[in-house]
């Protein structure tokens, strides 16, 4: 059945107290990543106040490290069972998933903040305070939505999760994935990381990962008694040099897969007379198409083949995922864009490890990431733009409208194949 859109939107629109309000009461919720908080009380109140059935989750953490979308945290959560999400819903039929998560950064260095930063302070139109722009506007302006939405939608379902989305999202969004049930497309609420607001909205997350490649040589034995000065390097293995050879080999490797591979840091020795025995670099690799294990797999076989003693895979790995640029939902989100802020805003690709990877590849949905005007993401002072807030909940209301026409009207709904 069509959503009365002027009705929704006009609901949204006399909501604005309400958004300035849920900011200020959410900025004030200590919630940074890998901390326990009760942040997910606050969401889950308002969720039960629209009649929504309410799941509370905890990460398993034991269950999600065989997964093939896990990314194990860095700095490892030492309380993972305090990290609670929110995952509610209402109606049936098909379903749409909307998203965004509730942790923040460490609020580091606090003596560079000019405002208090558990304090939403608003300065020209900005709200200032700690995860204001990362992602507690994007808390907002799901919840604003589904406030206005829920009287007016019929035929469908309505799926909102509020996440623990640090940390790789694995502690949050993916244990979230398992409880969503059957949805047919999915919007992560979050302000674009380039700066530019809702000019940009993501599509896609490449897949990356970071590597460490070690090889190992061997000193010449000194003509003189202990001293280093008279070994014939000649006569001996040089780490450094065969780690040379191996990083060539691996970046004609990455050249003939077309994905990009970049060296960063390099160590060997112990000092400048002395032959290196090992030698270390570490690296990171962006791709577009396949898995992080198996491309770093290939990667790992290359260098090991040119003379490398050792491979490994640290830190943060995600794998890509991306919705076709002519998917019904990627043109659903322009319009709605357009249609609140005038201008053509352009699908941004190249985020890495973008929580919208998780709806693509768990659920085969198609999924979205957009969000309000924000600025100073990961330090002192962030913010979002108070009227821009309001925008992206409007925009939100623009998409589930758009959606929830397209499929109660019979039209089929294409899945994302992973």
């Amino acid at each position: 059945m069509p959503v009365d859109l002027t009705a929704v939107l006009g609901a949204a629109d006399r909501s604005r107290g309400y958004e300035r309000e849920l900011l200020g009461s959410l900025v004030a919720r200590r919630s940074v990543r890998g901390e326990p908080s009760d942040i997910h009380e606050l969401c889950a109140e308002e969720l039960d106040r629209l009649g929504m059935e309410v799941e509370l989750l905890t990460p398993p953490v034991r269950d999600l490290e065989s997964h093939p979308e896990w990314c194990p945290p860095r700095p490892a959560a030492e309380d993972p069972d305090g990290l609670v999400s929110v995952l509610a819903s209402r109606g049936s039929g098909p379903g749409i998933l909307l998203f965004a998560h509730i942790d923040t950064e460490q609020p580091d260095p606090p003596d560079g903040w000019s405002t208090d930063p558990y304090r939403a302070t608003e300065i020209g139109g900005r709200i200032h305070g700690l995860g204001a722009a990362d992602d507690k506007a994007g808390v907002v302006s799901v919840l604003a939505a589904a406030r206005a939405l829920v009287p007016h939608l019929e035929g469908v379902r309505l799926v909102i999760g509020l996440v623990h989305g640090k940390l790789g999202g694995g502690l949050g969004t993916l244990p979230a994935m398992e409880r969503v049930g059957d949805v047919e497309a999915s919007v992560y609420c979050h302000p674009a990381e380039t700066g530019l607001g809702m000019e940009h909205f993501k599509i896609a997350s490449r897949g990356f990962f970071n590597f460490r490649i070690e090889t190992e040589g061997r000193r010449p034995p000194p003509v003189e008694i202990r001293t280093p000065y008279s070994e014939d390097p000649r006569r001996g293995i040089n780490a450094f040099e065969r780690l040379q050879g191996v990083l060539g080999a691996v970046g004609r490797w990455a050249d003939r897969e077309d994905l990009l591979c970049s060296v960063n840091r390099v160590s060997a020795g112990v000092g400048p007379t002395v032959l290196p025995e090992q030698a270390v670099a570490e690296g990171a690799v962006w791709f577009r198409g396949g898995t992080f294990t198996g491309v770093y797999e290939r990667l790992a076989g290359v260098a090991m083949e040119a003379g490398a003693c050792s491979t490994g895979l640290f830190g943060v790995r995600s794998n890509p995922a991306e919705v076709p640029s002519g998917h019904p939902l990627v043109d659903l989100t322009a319009r709605a864009i357009r249609a609140e802020t005038g201008a053509d805003p352009r699908p941004y690709p190249a985020h890495v490890a973008s929580d919208i990877r998780f709806p693509i590849r768990c659920l085969g949905v198609a999924t979205v990431g957009f969000g309000a005007l924000a600025g100073n993401f990961y330090g002192p002072d962030e913010w979002v733009d108070a009227e821009d807030m309001h925008r992206a909940t409007r925009v939100l209301i623009r998409i589930v409208s758009a959606w929830a026409e397209h499929v109660t009207g019979g039209r089929p709904w294409p899945r994302i194949d992973t």
